[in-house]
């Protein structure tokens, strides 16, 4: 599961770090340099027009720069232009701040200033800020995981700007619907709106747009082709463009997005050197969602690769962050959990799974009293717009009252039933969650708990084998040495000390027989078959048969289903009394399955209650998400697991 956890984890971070390049990055690189605007504008020498573009012009510089400093200098412009009635430049000064807010995060900011600018450009029948508008709307509800409401803003900034033939601003607007399919998972929708923007891209020239759209098609080609030469090549000319604009926010984040595609294929040493670039500029930026993202993708290149102390390190860092990107608080929670378990800090491990389910049921209870709030917003004002209806109709005609009246009890009662049903199934809902938290709660801590089994009886093997065999091999070797002087044992001392080396021998061999059971080096080498067969072998009444292909499986699932053979065959030799035990072992490409059989005295499945052994095994089995069936009767017992290896094989 923690397997999986993680590969489902590059494709979330790697959408995140693309939402802020398709919606919120600066739309410009401009020649002057903020000093020089700043002594421009304290000088007081330029006219009206030239002062609100300086204060534009820094605003949207120091988005790249520092976002305290470009809300100063937004709210700074506003408030001038608010004085020369510029109704265009206040509106456009709106819509820069609601970016720079929707950059910070502060999503309820940025709505506000948005909400004051649509007016204003609806009466000025700005249609291109109309366009921008909404696809700025659209950002805010995407970050708000509101994809229905994104999809339907960004639709309507794209019908807008290509009835005004506004290729710029459409580019980009393309670019953030093929963003929005692609976190869908509808790759074909994604990659025809990318083809959309990268012909018109190119057509007017705008490298800062071309850089957008690189970085979208390298998302699709790197999950539907696999390919990571072209996938990141494509970043790598987006970092160029970012680079050559002096974009210094575009190029860190486009360094993280390579760091995640570079974690997606494995190359876990060059992820970390790009995300630490990435990281270094964003501190530099003070941009904390970024930083909070970077030291997320190091936490988890770092636990890829087994450094935990830095995964650690890293998640704590990312915690540290104020941020109100609650998903990636809990991916650094998972983090810092795994990590404690790989180290064997139990407790540590314990304590941030239950951070990590307490934020996660954080953001249900979030998302329940938003559709709640709304819910009742939208039966509000339904109901206050069947009033007014009401009282118009009562104005014009009297007689329609009784009608309108009725009509106005039909919907109460309508509208009281839905809300009785809709708060019935949001319980259900509740419910079933909370069962699916329990349980994957449940499995991450078994898969804790195995991997610690798993990595202390290695521990163990190796210092019973290295340490205490190789004294008595020492010892052995050196007894037959010993001469007492030029003294002559008795025919019984000679024969007490045979024995004695007899004994040490077989003390020798038990305690190579031991460690090797408990990590054997056969499956480490050779894997399931080779390690089977000489489990089997070294039983006169247990039988074993390989079917299938001798393709190596992950290490984890082979010592998996090792364990559990091993259990099985001791079970039916400690309790069934069995004579007869057979192993069977089927390989395919997508499916692994074993069974145990024995002629033993079986038990009654109904009233006889599993013992420990078959309750790890079962565990262990549900860790892999495999199938476990036991048949037991007087002739013998018989017990199939069945494993899927199309996800087993791979995430775990």
């Amino acid at each position: 599961m923690a397997g999986r956890y993680l590969l489902e984890e590059k494709s979330f971070l790697w959408s995140v770090i693309l939402l802020f390049v398709w919606i919120i990055l600066p739309m410009s690189n401009m020649a002057k340099s903020v000093d020089s605007l700043e002594l421009l504008i304290s000088s007081k020498k330029l006219t009206q027009k030239e002062t609100i573009e300086a204060y534009k012009e820094l605003s949207e510089k120091y988005s790249n720069i520092n976002l305290k400093k470009a809300i100063e200098f937004g709210k700074r412009g506003l408030r001038f232009t608010l004085h020369t009635k510029n109704r265009t430049a206040e509106a456009q000064f709106y819509e820069d701040l609601g970016l720079a807010y929707l950059k910070r995060a502060d999503y309820d900011s940025a709505i506000i200033c948005l909400d004051r600018a649509m007016p204003i450009a609806l009466e000025l029948q700005d249609r291109t800020l109309e366009g921008t508008l909404h696809r700025a709307y659209g950002g805010v509800h995407l970050y708000q995981d509101d994809y229905d409401r994104a999809m339907e803003r960004f639709k309507k900034s794209a019908k807008i700007l290509e009835e005004i033939n506004n290729d710029y601003e459409l580019c980009r607007t393309y670019s953030a619907i093929g963003g929005l399919y692609k976190m869908l998972n509808n790759a074909d929708l994604a990659l025809a709106y990318y083809k959309k923007a990268e012909p018109i891209a190119l057509k007017t020239g705008h490298q800062r747009v071309s850089a957008d759209v690189y970085l979208g098609l390298s998302s699709i080609y790197r999950k539907e082709d696999k390919s990571m030469d072209r996938s990141i090549g494509l970043i790598k000319k987006a970092v160029d463009i970012y680079r050559l604009l002096k974009n210094r926010y575009g190029e860190s984040q486009s360094l993280a997005v390579l760091a995640s595609t570079y974690n997606y294929f494995g190359q876990y040493d060059k992820a970390l050197q790009a995300a630490n670039q990435s990281l270094q500029l964003s501190e530099k930026l003070d941009f904390p969602n970024l930083t909070k993202t970077n030291a997320t993708i190091i936490s988890a290149t770092s636990y890829y690769i087994g450094r935990y102390k830095e995964t650690i390190d890293a998640a704590l860092k990312a915690i540290e962050i104020d941020s109100s990107d609650v998903n990636l608080s809990k991916h650094a929670f998972i983090h810092l959990s795994l990590a404690h378990g790989q180290l064997g800090q139990m407790d540590s491990m314990e304590h941030y799974v239950n951070l990590f389910f307490s934020k996660l049921q954080e953001q249900n209870n979030a998302s329940n009293r938003k559709a709640i709030s709304e819910l009742e917003i939208r039966y509000q004002t339904e109901r206050k717009e069947l009033k007014i209806d009401s009282l118009v109709k009562q104005r014009r005609l009297y007689i329609w009252l009784g009608i309108a009246a009725g009509t106005l009890l039909l919907a109460t009662l309508s509208f009281a039933l839905m809300r009785y049903r809709l708060a019935e199934s949001r319980r259900r809902l509740a419910e079933e969650e909370t069962q699916r938290i329990k349980r994957e709660k449940q499995l991450v801590a078994v898969q804790a708990t195995l991997d610690g089994e798993a990595a202390e009886r290695t521990r163990l093997a190796k210092d019973l084998h290295d340490g205490l065999g190789g004294m008595l091999s020492a010892v052995r070797l050196n007894l037959p040495q010993i001469q007492v002087g030029s003294a002559v044992l008795e025919s019984v001392d000679v024969n007490r000390f045979q024995r004695a080396l007899g004994m040490l021998d077989d003390s020798i061999q038990e305690l190579r027989r031991v460690a090797h059971h408990m990590m054997p080096e056969s499956l480490l080498r050779y894997g399931l078959k080779v390690s089977l067969t000489d489990f089997c072998t070294a039983i006169p009444i247990v039988e074993f048969h390989y079917f299938g292909d001798e393709i190596r499986l992950p290490e984890k699932l082979e010592v998996m289903v090792y364990r559990c053979i091993h259990e099985l065959v001791n079970n039916a030799l400690k309790h069934a009394q069995a004579t007869q035990i057979n192993v069977q072992l089927v390989q395919e490409a997508d499916r692994l399955s074993f069974t145990v059989q024995d002629n033993g005295s079986g038990f009654d499945l109904k009233t006889v209650k599993e013992g420990m052994g078959l309750h790890n095994i079962r565990q262990r089995v549900e860790v892999f998400e495999g199938k476990l069936n036991i048949y037991s009767s007087k002739e013998g017992t018989e017990v199939h697991v069945e494993l899927e290896l199309s996800t087993n094989g791979q995430d775990n």
